[in-house]
């Protein structure tokens, strides 16, 4: 994935890669997201959403992932 002055790889996540996603990301980049949360509801990707969702100003995808992973939480 390539945003903006990022060069995101998979096993990197910090907020401003998930805010990148979220503004300019692809399908396919947010189902890979999707995904890595999926797998792993609490590793990297999970918890950089995590501290992304309160601060951030897109619409839509923020509430998206914090319900996706309240769920993934209750379910695991």
């Amino acid at each position: 994935m390539k945003h903006r002055h990022l060069d995101i790889q998979t096993d990197q996540w910090g907020i401003a890669v998930i805010e990148s996603i979220w503004e300019r990301g692809t399908d396919e980049d947010i189902r890979t997201l999707l995904r890595e949360c999926m797998n792993d509801p609490f590793g990297p990707a999970a918890n950089a959403v995590r501290r992304a969702v309160p601060h951030s100003k897109v619409y839509g995808y923020p509430l998206m992932f914090r319900y996706f992973l309240e769920r993934l939480e209750q379910t695991r």
